[in-house]
C-alpha cells in the first residue's frame, strides 16, 4: 500500500500490548506498507525521528498528556504526519483505518458518503457518490470484549441511498462498519 507519490506508506504503530502490535504490524506489511511498532510514548517522542514515518496509529489506551506530547513532537518534524487513533481493540479495524488514511484521504470525495445502522428494520444503510464494487462487514465488540464480525454484503451498488438487510439481530456493544468500495476503504463507528 502506498502514499499519494507511491512509495510504501511508513507506519508507527503505539500501544499498550505487544501481541497486538505484532498482529497489526504483520498485517500492514503484508499489504507492502514499512511498519515500526512501539509500546513507550517517550520513547517515540524522544527517539523517533517524524520525518520517517507517513501515519501514526496509536491503540485505545494511549491517552492523555503523553499522547499529546508524543503527536507534538512528531508533527513538529513532519506537519504532514496523518494521526490515526484505534477506535476498537480489534486488529482488523485499526488495519482498515490505517488503509482509509492511504486509499481515501479526502472525506468529500470517497466513495461511500455516510453509513448508519438501522435497528427498526435491522439493516445497513449507505449512501454512495457513485456506482462501486463493495465488500461490507460489521465488526462488533461485545460488553464482554468478544469480537463478532458479519459478512454484510459483496457485489455491485448504485449511487444513492442503499440498504443492506442484515438478516439476523446485531447485539448490543460497539459497532464498525468496514467497506472496501473499489479499493478504497472506509471505516465507520455505529455505536
Amino acid at each position: 500500500m502506498t502514499t499519494e507519490i507511491g512509495t510504501p506508506a511508513r507506519v508507527l504503530l503505539v500501544g499498550k500490548r505487544v501481541r497486538v502490535l505484532d498482529e497489526l504490524g504483520r498485517a500492514l506489511r503484508e499489504a507492502g506498507m514499512v511498519v515500526r511498532e512501539e509500546t513507550d510514548a517517550d520513547r517515540v517522542r524522544y527517539g523517533v525521528d517524524g520525518a520517517s514515518i507517513d501515519i501514526l496509529a496509536l491503540g485505545r489506551a494511549v491517552t492523555g498528556p503523553k499522547r499529546d506530547r508524543m503527536i507534538s513532537s512528531l508533527k513538529a518534524q513532519n506537519p504532514t504526519l496523518r494521526v490515526v487513533d484505534g477506535l476498537a481493540p480489534i486488529p482488523s479495524i485499526i488495519v482498515a483505518q490505517i488503509r482509509e488514511v492511504v486509499t481515501a484521504p479526502n472525506r468529500d470525495t470517497r466513495i461511500v458518503g455516510a453509513a448508519a445502522y438501522e435497528s427498526g428494520d435491522n439493516s445497513i444503510v449507505l449512501v454512495l457518490r457513485r456506482p462501486a464494487h463493495l465488500d461490507v462487514t460489521l465488526h462488533r465488540l461485545d460488553p464482554l470484549y468478544r469480537v463478532h464480525e458479519t459478512d454484510v454484503y459483496t457485489g455491485p451498488l448504485d449511487k444513492g441511498r442503499q440498504r443492506l438487510p442484515l438478516g439476523r439481530r446485531v447485539g448490543r456493544g460497539e459497532r464498525f462498519l468496514v467497506v472496501e468500495a473499489d479499493h478504497e476503504t472506509t471505516v465507520h463507528p455505529l455505536g
